[in-house]
């Protein structure tokens, strides 16, 4: 399993994932950094489970993370200064991943009746997508 983390301002985007499929996926308040940092430091992801976005808890408990990438760009030093003690984490180029993102979602949530004749660079999904955008991060450093 992999872990992907979307820095930005004011809240983080997370996500592991396996070569097939998003396994849980999280939005996590910028205040909250420690608080992830302490459930990648000791694998507790009960830590960010009430920030849940897709996929289970179930689905991670139990498991370990073989790699941490971060996107390299807004705020990602804060994250690299969060990530020092722990293993495995690397800084990596994120660009296009907010894009990538959006697709991500409506791969995801189909959209169904009229909604699916607009154009997918036109529709907008009706939540923050920082959690895709990790997901994107990792599926990335798969095809690299």
């Amino acid at each position: 399993m992999r872990c992907g983390i979307d820095p930005g301002r004011n809240k983080i985007g997370l996500a592991f994932a396996d070569p097939e499929a998003l396994l849980f996926s999280a939005i996590i308040p910028k205040s909250e950094e420690l608080l992830l940092a302490e459930a990648l430091r000791r694998c507790e992801w009960s830590l960010v489970e009430r920030w849940r976005m897709e996929g289970s808890i179930c689905d991670i408990e139990g498991k370990h993370v073989e790699r941490i990438f971060w996107g390299g760009g807004t705020s990602s030093g804060d994250i690299e200064t969060l990530l020092e003690n722990v293993p495995c984490a690397e800084k990596v180029d994120e660009y296009g991943s907010t894009l990538e993102g959006r697709r991500l979602y409506w791969k995801l949530h189909p959209p169904s009746g009229l909604w699916r004749l607009i154009p997918t660079s036109l529709r907008v999904p009706p939540r923050d997508i920082d959690d895709l955008a990790a997901w994107a991060i990792i599926i990335k450093q798969w095809q690299t």
